[in-house]
């Protein structure tokens, strides 16, 4: 992988929107699944977009990407997540409107006979979570969906313990903006798309649970990204946001990801109020 492609402003979206264009996705399994299932009713689809952004300063010219952590107002508090939220069917087919129609215009300048454009479903669906995505973050962050520029579309991640399917996105945001944290987010994190391509910021999170009888009940292990808060302490990046940008990453680099370091370890418990978001 040519690391300066990172630094290039003018070619990193395009070299990025090629990659994509022939990643084969599942978004209308995925989604038919969801609608079909009469196991899991409760079985949600949600869109989040990745968003990639450029920097250029006196210390450093790269793209970066712009995620979320999660406020103690919701479920998965503390977790650093991309920008999305549940598709609102009625809503969302109402909006999706205004992409096809170029008035929102995220899809003007892509490449609609790419693969991923073939078939008119997964076309419809691409729109549909594209628009879920950005409604939410729109709501979440304040990104004006008129500032986004789609790249391409990435396979589906379930969650393994909530009846949740994300469909990602990935998005250029053309210009930098003023962020405007609705009360689901506590503050955002801007980290390199190199910072990704270093094997030491990599270690392995154990997740454990705080069940009465034994709070210290070893659930699963994980690899995890870890990522200086400039106060002394650290974020950790893990879980379904994780897995999707290092797909994400993988694709781009043809699979040139260093291998996740097991030399350190991180201990996470995961409280009853991290899945219901109630103190």
């Amino acid at each position: 992988m040519d690391f300066s492609l990172f630094s290039q402003k003018d070619i990193f979206p395009q070299f990025v929107s090629n990659k994509l264009a022939s990643v084969v996705i599942d978004y209308q399994d995925k989604h038919e699944l969801i609608a079909n299932s009469k196991s899991t009713p409760d079985h949600l689809a949600a869109g989040v977009v990745l968003l990639i952004n450029y920097r250029s300063d006196r210390n450093s010219s790269e793209y970066f990407f712009q995620l979320i952590k999660r406020s103690n107002t919701v479920t998965q508090a503390g977790d650093i997540s991309c920008p999305g939220g549940i598709v609102h069917q009625r809503l969302d087919r109402i909006l999706s409107h205004l992409i096809k129609t170029g008035i929102i215009p995220s899809l003007r300048d892509h490449n609609l006979n790419s693969a991923q454009f073939q078939n008119k479903e997964t076309a419809y669906l691409i729109r549909l979570l594209l628009t879920t995505a950005l409604r939410e973050a729109w709501e979440e962050v304040g990104l004006n969906p008129f500032n986004v520029k789609f790249l391409g579309a990435l396979p589906c991640y379930s969650l393994s313990f909530l009846a949740r399917t994300i469909f990602p996105v990935v998005c250029l945001t053309t210009k930098p903006f003023q962020y405007k944290l609705s009360s689901e987010v506590e503050k955002i994190l801007e980290i390199p798309v190199g910072f990704f391509f270093d094997q030491s910021n990599y270690a392995l999170l154990e997740i454990k649970t705080a069940a009465t009888n034994n709070p210290e009940h070893l659930l699963y292990q994980m690899p995890c990204l870890a990522i200086p808060d400039g106060l002394g302490g650290e974020d950790i990046l893990w879980g379904a946001t994780f897995n999707i940008i290092t797909n994400f990453l993988r694709i781009i680099s043809d699979d040139t990801l260093p291998t996740p370091s097991s030399s350190r370890t991180i201990d996470k418990v995961l409280t009853n109020n991290y899945i219901t978001g109630k103190p």
